[in-house]
């Protein structure tokens, strides 16, 4: 029987999305050549022949998750003004996280940042500095238009800080959503995780009850709508 040739460009891909998994699990120093070759089904001599280190490998999963980084900031990013812009972003975010938990490749990423946070941290903190440096001037521009319109009272946060701390909360939410559901501490799933997630957040960085249920409340009817399309 002879063996389908694929071309370079989908072999690339496929050594890359397989290397995904790897560093994810792993982390850039515990991951071996030989464990990306056997997760992609291909010779360790042909991982070689496409990428000449494994350092060249992990800088295609870079850019791979750069992209991807770039995809969600489009999808998820701050599009409306000040306070009904920011909780739409942040149900939105939390939303995605909730969302993490079954999609492979995204769960490969989160578990990336994790594997680097228990180790050296080097790929969380550029990851981090990136999205600083990317989103920055924007969420200081929405949380300042929050407060103006009334959104957001009491003590001013940090804005960077602020939103680090969103990015932990959607991280815990997308690792723990992995777990098998008897494992998982939260005692509620679903769009009801969604709700009381984003409730959370948007209390935390100084947002009254009145002001979420006036400006959640559309966006969590809207995503009940169209999980039931869903279903049906």
């Amino acid at each position: 029987m002879t063996r389908k040739r694929i071309p370079g460009t989908e072999r690339r891909t496929q050594i890359v999305t397989a290397a995904r998994r790897v560093f994810s699990r792993h982390g850039y120093d515990g991951a071996k050549t030989l464990q990306i070759a056997r997760e992609a089904n291909v010779s360790e001599a042909l991982v070689y022949r496409h990428f000449p280190s494994k350092l060249a490998l992990y800088r295609a999963v870079l850019r791979q998750v750069f992209a991807d980084q770039d995809d969600r900031w489009r999808e998820q990013g701050i599009r409306d003004e000040g306070t009904p812009g920011l909780v739409q972003a942040i149900h939105g975010f939390i939303a995605a996280s909730v969302a993490d938990a079954t999609d492979p490749e995204r769960l490969d990423t989160n578990r990336m940042m994790l594997a680097s946070l228990a180790g050296d941290g080097s790929y969380a903190s550029l990851i981090y500095r990136r999205s600083q440096r990317r989103n920055g001037q924007t969420m200081d521009a929405a949380y300042a238009a929050a407060r103006a319109d009334g959104g957001l009272s009491g003590e001013a946060l940090d804005v960077p800080a602020a939103a680090m701390f969103l990015e932990h909360v959607g991280s815990m939410i997308a690792a723990i959503g992995a777990l098998p559901p008897a494992a998982q501490p939260y005692g509620v799933a679903g769009n009801e995780l969604v709700r009381q997630a984003t409730w959370f957040c948007l209390r935390g960085i100084g947002m009254s009850d009145a002001v979420i249920r006036k400006h959640l409340g559309p966006l969590l009817s809207t995503a009940v709508q169209e999980s039931a399309r869903t279903v049906m």
